[in-house]
Formats: structure tokens, sequence, C-alpha cells
């Protein structure tokens, strides 16, 4: 029988996020405001095009969603941008993880020493005791997941010698 889970969680947003999202408006409104102003149609269609790059660019680049899907031994993490785009970023094959346990478990130093690629699947959330999760992939890699304790239960019964919660 295989096993399902999803879990979504939303990537806190930064203050380089919030700077971007400020500077995109900022300059829609300036150029609509020199469009009026001015009365000059070219002034007028940059405007417009501002308005549809930040609508469909830029926003979506700061309002981010991951998703993690555990099904038929696969972790799948996918990026959700502005509630609309879904991109799916990976997945990764239960046999090939080497370990899977919070990032600040002791149970990492050993690999800590490596050389490891590091990707980054973290919520960034700062909430009090709120720790990602790290996953060695293929020896080589480290990943950070924002995975709740009881998605983690679930894997580590499909491999209890690599999966820990600490």
């Amino acid at each position: 029988m295989d096993t399902y889970v999803e879990h979504m969680v939303k990537k806190e947003t930064t203050g380089k996020d919030q700077a971007v999202r400020f500077f995109g408006i900022f300059l829609v409104v300036l150029s609509a405001v020199a469009a009026i102003v001015l009365m000059v149609p070219v002034i007028l269609l940059g405007t417009v095009m501002l308005g549809v790059l930040y609508r469909y660019v830029i926003y979506p680049l700061t309002d981010i969603e991951y998703e993690y899907l555990y099904c038929d031994r696969q972790l799948t993490v996918s990026k959700i941008m502005a509630k609309e785009k879904r991109k799916d970023l990976e997945t990764f094959e239960l046999e090939k993880v080497e370990l899977l346990t919070p990032a600040n478990s002791y149970r990492l130093a050993d690999v800590n020493n490596r050389e490891l690629k590091v990707t980054d699947y973290w919520s960034l959330s700062t909430a009090e005791g709120h720790v990602p999760y790290a996953m060695i992939y293929e020896g080589n890699r480290k990943i950070l997941l924002d995975l709740p304790t009881d998605f983690v239960k679930i894997i580590q019964n499909n491999a209890p010698r690599k999966v820990f919660t600490d």
C-alpha cells in the first residue's frame, strides 16, 4: 500500500521581498502620474507594460509557497508562486536519501565536514522552536525542508534507519 501525504507552507516575506514590491509599485505609480501629467502615449504604454511586469513577474517571485508531497517512496517539492503558477522543483527518491533529520541535530556532525551543495526549500519561519529538516541526498547535497514532525514520521516508517525526528 502506497502512502500519500502532502504539506504546504508559505515562505516568509523578507525585507528584500517587501523592498522589491514597494519599488515595483512606486515605478508603476510614478509612470502613471507622468503619463497623466505629460499626456504622452509612449509613457502610458510604458506604464501598462510596467504594470504587467509587476503583476506577472515581480509579485509572483516575492509570494512563494512550498508544497511537499510524499507518495510511492518519493518526496516531491513544488513551488507555487502567487497562488497561481506551480513549478515542480525536484523529486527525491527515498533510496538515495542518506539522512533526514532536524538541521540542528547531532547526527549531522559527520556530514558537516563534507563539501555539500546546499539547496534551500525552507519557509524561513522564525517561530519559536521551528527548525528545518536537513536531508543529505546522494552523499553530495544538503536540502533544507520545512516539514512537520508527523510528515517526517510517515517517511520514517518507510526508512527507519535514514530518517530521524530527534
